[in-house]
């Protein structure tokens, strides 16, 4: 076999990196590509999903984003954050940070109050500046930023790419840039009412800055599979759909945005879905300078490939394993398999269930990697105003129920059909699992109403979209969220009653004891609370109307949502101990009389089955079933485990998961 690291256009120290991997030994190369396979695997399912409606498709007839938050192997800052509106001094300077994982994300009162520093915490060092501008908005924030006061609203989903970047942190002396996904995002917010101007100001910076992913792994094992970001951003009527990566020489960024028609819907599932660009249509397509250069240089792309003035983004820029020459020819396939069905899976079922006549035109085992003959659009028409808040919301719930790919069947489900597939397979055992929409490590979501005058709402959802109940927060609001949305008392690694995160995460793991009966409870008590949730903005915005200005319309909004979003957090408390009552023991308990528990019943199939050994029992034996052939073990395949077949292995596995 034979593995090279190529800097981009020519030697650099500040050179970006190309992996390219061919297979010359056939006695390591299979063991080679199943641990890639697991690998990436790991590092693909540590990302995101957006789902986006244009205006025309939208019931509402304004544009709505969504994205959830699927952190995974980490800790995330759980809390949800208010920037106030600001006028700074001339001169001032906007700082640029590296931000974290875990709580707390960033450390700087000048930001806002609520990430000003407590116990002792020290303000985060900036690792970059840019000017600041006289006035700023204010906003939701999160990781990345969410929905401003003017309405503008941003969902992320990471994405591969050929490139990686790293920040100019004192810890990374290969590090040269300064903007990551976090900070740019923030930053449109702060000072932009179009989704054209975010992407605009976003892409200057990036070039300007440097632009560099939170996930690239380290020099010498770069993380391709996680280098590069998407974003759609939404205004009162437009939809623009944001693709950036690190450019040439670990340094500067490339970018490209394309507007959304106003009647189609779009889904983005952790790769870039900007393919052929008119590059004279400006309408349409904006992009950095020189968009073409770096992939004409290095052989990617040439003009030869598509019809003159056109350039295929994903097709270019987009990250491939390269498995030419592998002697194992169907290990080598589910490795790229591993890649094209994590995003492409996702986007044949978003576009299934928000656009049904289109989504039954595409096929679901296509994939979705740059190479791909025929691609996936990135979005697809929908009926004129057919797509509700809600519907996108019970998109996010989704494991792909009803269809081959459910997640809540199988023996792999259990006999109680959950979809979680929390803990990960051993090294060294070769398979995958569908990658669902709603996901176990779901830190939060949100559903976001890009409306005017004031009435835009982020509609939060805390842990996984499918235990989640959305509440509202208006996007002008003039006040933060109630203390326990943005609470110091508690985070992903301490428990706490005062933090709101942790009523809906306790739902959560709780029915995985029995999901198929618990979860049906959880949803429709969050049905109950999303319909009260419509109802009360509705009712907030009639009132607000009649307020005497813009600010005191602004307060009635705050107060309006916060009251609503504090008894709602409350009540969910309590709905969430009630299900210990009552699914509690194995049983469904009702009332104290004789009739008033009912054990719980494993389905037919799965005590029939051989592995379960129910219906095997005898006196001799078998007492705990037959064993079904066990999938190949990489290890015991080769003679040796995995993990130890050969340093290189162990490295080409760290790359693939960004250790």
């Amino acid at each position: 076999w034979q593995f090279c690291i190529d800097p981009l256009a020519g030697a650099h120290t500040r050179g970006s990196f190309v992996i390219r991997i061919t297979f010359r030994m056939a006695s390591l190369a299979p063991s080679l590509v199943f641990a890639l396979v697991a690998a990436l695997s790991v590092a693909c399912s540590l990302a995101c999903t957006i789902v986006a409606v244009g205006k025309d498709a939208s019931a509402s007839g304004y544009p709505i984003v969504s994205h959830t938050d699927d952190s995974g192997a980490s800790t995330t800052d759980i809390r949800w954050i208010r920037v106030p509106r600001k006028t700074w001094p001339e001169g001032s300077m906007r700082p640029l940070h590296n931000w974290v994982d875990g709580y707390p994300r960033v450390v700087d009162g000048s930001r806002s109050p609520e990430y000003a520093p407590v116990n002792g915490q020290k303000e985060t060092v900036p690792i970059g500046a840019i000017p600041q501008v006289p006035e700023t908005y204010a906003y939701w924030d999160m990781d990345y930023g969410v929905q401003n006061e003017k309405g503008l609203s941003i969902g992320e989903s990471t994405c591969t790419a050929r490139t990686v970047g790293w920040p100019a942190t004192p810890d990374r002396p290969y590090g040269y840039n300064h903007a990551g996904i976090e900070d740019l995002s923030k930053i449109a917010l702060e000072r932009c009412a179009t989704a054209r101007c975010a992407v605009k100001t976003m892409g200057d910076i990036a070039v300007d800055q440097g632009f560099y992913s939170a996930d690239s792994g380290e020099p010498e094992h770069p993380d391709y599979a996680d280098s590069a970001e998407a974003l759609v951003v939404a205004d009162t009527q437009e939809l623009w759909i944001f693709n950036v990566m690190t450019g040439a020489k670990n340094a500067s960024a490339i970018w490209a945005a394309q507007r959304v028609p106003s009647s189609h819907v779009a889904a983005v599932g952790n790769s870039f879905t900007i393919r052929k660009m008119n590059l004279s249509d400006s309408d349409n397509f904006l992009y950095s300078p020189g968009v073409t250069k770096l992939a004409e240089e290095l052989g990617w792309w040439s003009p030869k490939d598509d019809l003159p003035g056109f350039f295929d983004f994903f097709g270019a820029y987009g990250y491939t394993p390269d498995t030419s020459g592998a002697s194992d020819p169907a290990a080598a396939q589910m490795m790229k398999d591993t890649l094209s069905f994590y995003s492409g899976r996702r986007m044949w079922r978003i576009f299934s269930l928000l656009s049904p006549a289109e989504g039954s035109k595409l096929d679901p085992n296509k994939g979705n990697l740059p190479e791909t003959k025929d691609p996936y659009p990135g979005s697809v028409p929908a009926s004129q105003g057919s797509v509700t808040a809600q519907m996108v919301m019970d998109v996010l719930r989704d494991h792909y129920e009803g269809t081959p790919y459910d997640l809540t069947a199988g023996m792999a489900a259990g006999p109680f059909g959950t979809p979680n597939r929390g803990p990960v397979s051993p090294r060294g055992i070769r398979g995958l699992w569908e990658r669902a929409i709603s996901m176990h490590r779901g830190s939060w979501s949100y559903v976001l109403e890009a409306k005017p005058a004031g009435r835009s709402v982020s509609w939060l959802g805390y842990d996984s979209p499918h235990g989640a109940a959305y509440l509202p927060f208006f996007g002008s609001a003039a006040e933060g969220a109630p203390e326990s949305f943005h609470s110091h008392e508690g985070y992903m690694s301490k428990f706490s009653t005062k933090v709101a995160w942790w009523a809906f995460n306790l739902v959560n793991q709780y029915s995985d004891l029995n999901f198929k009966l618990i979860n049906k409870d959880v949803r429709a008590k969050a049905k109950q609370i999303e319909l009260e949730g419509q109802q009360l903005v509705a009712k907030c915005s009639r009132e607000a109307d009649g307020a005497s200005d813009e600010d005191a319309a602004s307060r009635l909004l705050a107060d309006c949502s916060n009251k609503f979003a504090e008894e709602k957090v409350a009540e969910w408390w309590d709905f969430g101990f009630s299900l210990f009552a009552k699914y509690g023991r194995y049983a469904v308990t009702s009332n104290e009389t004789a009739k008033g528990e009912t054990l719980m019943m494993y389905p037919e199939w799965w005590v029939n089955s051989v592995e379960v050994g129910y219906t095997l029992w005898a006196p001799n034996g078998p007492y705990h079933g037959v064993k079904e052939e066990a999938p190949l073990n990489l290890g015991a395949a080769f003679g040796r485990s995995a993990a130890s077949s050969s340093p290189v292995l162990v490295m080409l596995v760290a790359a693939a998961i960004g250790l």
